[in-house]
């Protein structure tokens, strides 16, 4: 796993008329990266060729990263990590605003190597100038392929392929987190101990990573960012074969910033013990058959349900330019649900949908999508997406897409084709008229008796992001190609049947049918209570745990949510192979110890 992650920003935006005091200056001054960067931007602004397109854009970033990791099992440490690594980026646009080297499927992004850690100005230097002599006759070649393909095409798409932005200068001192090391150590031995008593769970782990990063950027618009970032996140992961040989998981994903905001060590251990005994029971639960019927998806798992549906309804992916009749995977890309919904009712009127990065809190609970500006230079202020009902806007990055052209400071991943990814900072769902949540409960089970039915289903976490193995993500693949390759959720990893008496009954092995964003406007009640999800995005819908090198944090602040049918079925799974021994005896042996 690498450590070049794109985390959150938080800091005092200034605007471009800002002068630099004296202090500044010498900070810039001593910091060698900044300057080795802007001085070799000064020298490529001057980078031409005979008969090739002049650079009207060039920045230059770097991600200065140190990493700690320790993970352990069963009471011992398996693996304890410090990594420090100077990852840099060069953007290299030709042409300009309204047509460049990007958008194509000749467009791309390359990597180059590090900055040395010592602080070697001349190093600095050499690998910016030959990367971006390369990156610079590259795109020079993609601008020339792209107007090729362009005298193809009768009717091509003219929107611009880049946005320009008002130039910000934000300087603030860079990452300061020190990590306990021998503290964290100890901290994932004792969590992971507490599966040892638990001879049913055959896998388990603890991990414990914290990310300290600054940001650095310089582009020729005049932007200059020097910036803290930070990631913490606690994982805590269990799984077990049931007595038919189907595999069982479950997890508590717990992310923050910055250590000291992740719960106190007595609460670390009862999320372990919970997450144990939550496993344990998943063993015993019986299977759940196919299902239609009001669902309630509760708590954190109507968070992880919104996080996941709105990722991509909240974007508008812009499709690359390809030579007419291409059928090149690169050009296959799935619409955004609510692409062609805006202005129109998209969820009940009396819901709203705010994504707000400049709050740090909500309630006193720390949300991991706090930022200030984005990974492309660009302040972010709060923006109502969805207004009582009605879609109003999406998520945008500088990449100009339909009838947007301006970014709205949400770029916050690298994306395809020379792009920035728009990403959820915090997602606020706001509802009027919200019930306490045993009221919300008492409406699923009367909509159980008014239908009929014999139960209803609560879901309390969802496999977002997701811990599948790949037996199961094959599975995932083989029921999507069913339904013509449907959206559809993450496993459930809690359900519950609830019957009219209002009794709960633990369920396990199912999988939800087709569902999305469009399905949200079935939502027929929510909680008065909003939840807390705080989790670590890299940008896709499917977010693998783990799954990427480019990731970032965000957040979703959510009621409970009853939706009057949901469909869901038995996952197809294979049964695997039971130990043919019992397991030996741990809990003694480690209390002994």
């Amino acid at each position: 796993m690498k450590s070049s992650y794109s985390l959150p920003i938080g800091l005092a935006v200034l605007c471009s008329s800002f002068l630099y005091g004296a202090d500044v200056s010498k900070q810039l001054s001593s910091d060698v990266q900044i300057r080795a960067m802007q001085d070799e931007l000064a020298r490529s602004k001057t980078l031409s060729l005979s008969n090739l397109d002049k650079p009207y854009f060039i920045q230059y970033t770097s991600s200065d990263t140190e990493e700690f990791t320790a993970s352990a099992s069963l009471g011992g440490l398996i693996s304890s990590s410090s990594a420090h690594a100077r990852q840099p980026r060069i953007d290299i646009r030709v042409g300009g605003y309204a047509f460049d080297n990007t958008n194509s499927v000749y467009s791309g992004r390359a990597s180059f190597g590090l900055f040395p850690l010592d602080d070697n100005y001349l190093a600095m230097r050499s690998i910016l100038w030959l990367a971006t002599d390369s990156l610079y006759k590259s795109a020079a070649d993609q601008i020339s392929r792209k107007r090729t393909v362009l005298r193809e095409i009768a009717d091509p798409d003219k929107t611009p392929d880049f946005a320009p932005a008002t130039p910000v200068h934000i300087v603030e001192p860079p990452s300061a987190v020190k990590i306990d090391e021998g503290l964290w150590q100890d901290t994932v031995r004792k969590l992971s101990a507490v599966f040892a008593r638990y001879q049913s769970i055959t896998a388990s782990q603890v991990r414990f990573r914290s990310i300290s990063s600054t940001y650095r950027l310089v582009n020729t618009e005049g932007t200059t960012l020097r910036v803290p970032q930070q990631l913490s996140d606690l994982t805590v992961t269990a799984s077990a074969l049931a007595p038919d040989g189907t595999r069982v998981w479950n997890h508590q994903l717990l992310t923050e910033l910055v250590p000291d905001q992740l719960p106190n060590p007595e609460a670390l251990e009862a999320i372990a013990q919970k997450t144990a005994e939550e496993t344990d029971l998943l063993l015993r639960a019986p299977k759940g058959e196919e299902y239609a019927g009001p669902v309630l998806f509760e708590g954190e798992a109507a968070a992880q349900m919104m996080g996941q549906v709105l990722t991509d309804a909240l974007r508008l992916p812009r499709k690359p330019l390809a030579p007419p009749g291409s059928n090149s995977p690169a050009t296959q890309m799935i619409e955004s649900v609510w692409a062609t919904r805006l202005g129109s009712k998209v969820v009940p009127e009396w819901l709203s949908i705010i994504d707000d990065p400049t709050q740090e809190k909500y309630e006193g609970a720390p949300l991991a999508g706090y930022y200030r500006v984005d990974d492309e230079g660009v302040p972010v202020q709060p923006l109502t997406l969805v207004d009582k009902g009605v879609l109003k806007g999406f998520l945008l990055s500088r990449e100009p897409v339909r009838k947007f052209n301006g970014s709205n400071g949400h770029g916050r991943l690298p994306g395809r084709f020379g792009s920035e990814e728009a990403v959820i900072g915090n997602l606020f769902i706001q509802a009027e008229g919200g019930v306490p949540d045993d009221q919300l409960k008492q409406r699923l089970i009367d909509k159980v008796k008014s239908a009929g039915l014999k139960y209803g289903l609560i879901v309390r976490r969802l496999d977002f992001p997701s811990t599948s193995n790949f037996q199961e993500l094959q599975s995932l693949a083989r029921q999507m190609q069913k339904s013509g390759f449907s959206r559809s959720l993450s496993a459930p990893l809690l359900t519950y049947k609830v019957y009219p008496d209002g009794r709960e009954e633990l369920i396990r092995g199912l999988r939800f049918g087709e569902f999305s964003a469009k399905d949200l406007r079935d939502i027929e009640a929510v909680s008065s209570r909003r939840y807390v999800f705080n989790y670590v995005n890299n940008g896709s819908s499917l977010n693998l745990a783990d799954a990427a090198s480019d990731a970032t944090s965000s957040s979703v602040v959510a009621p409970s949510m009853l939706f009057d049918s949901v469909d869901l079925a038995p996952a197809e799974s294979e049964g695997g192979r039971l130990p043919t021994v019992p397991p030996p005896t741990l809990s003694s042996q480690l209390v002994s110890h």
